[in-house]
């Protein structure tokens, strides 16, 4: 009896893992049916692509001098860098991280009596001190890629806020003086 037994036993057991496997391909082959979009090519394809990505160099070290003088002309014509932003979008986007809060001494966008000091002592040096950093606030605000007449236009942003109106021809002049020194 106890032949018979095992015979049973193995039999069952070699029943239900054959099952379990056979159950096992039949997912995985509609798995693969379901994943794999002829549209975007095979998995393999995919995953190449993603690893080739992933593993392109950070930097390349260029020894053409043609190529050498069509990326410096690149970067010195601004690139791709898109749109020109407005005052308060600039304002919005990175000065209120401080003048919302006073942040290290920062003037708030609302004090007039803070702004007006400042106003006084000429809107060049305003832009100045906006472009260059000044005491706790560092050159453009901490983004390299604004614009000098994008930080100018957040400069006129703020000085708005604090009710001080700035002439469109005071504003030119002094832009003027910005270029002149930088140049």
């Amino acid at each position: 009896m106890s032949a018979n037994h095992d015979q049973v036993f193995v039999r069952t057991f070699l029943v239900v893992l054959g099952s379990l496997v056979a159950f096992t391909v039949v997912i995985m082959a509609i798995a693969a049916i379901i994943t794999d979009d002829p549209a975007e090519g095979s998995y393999e394809e995919q995953r190449a692509q993603r690893i080739q990505d992933n593993t392109q160099p950070v930097f390349q070290v260029v020894t053409d001098p043609d190529a050498v003088q069509q990326v410096a002309m690149a970067d010195t014509a601004g690139g791709d860098s898109g749109p020109a932003k407005s005052g308060p979008e600039v304002y919005s986007g990175l000065c209120a991280g401080c003048h919302d809060a006073g942040v290290a001494g920062a003037p708030k966008a609302d004090d007039s009596g803070a702004w007006q000091a400042r106003y006084e002592k000429g809107l060049e040096t305003l832009y100045q001190h906006s472009i260059n950093g000044f005491n706790a606030m560092p050159a453009k605000g901490g983004d390299p890629s604004l614009s000098d007449e994008e930080v100018e236009a957040a400069v006129r942003h703020m000085l708005g806020e604090a009710g001080i109106e700035v002439e469109q021809a005071e504003s030119d002049e002094a832009a003027a003086a910005v270029e002149a020194g930088s140049a």
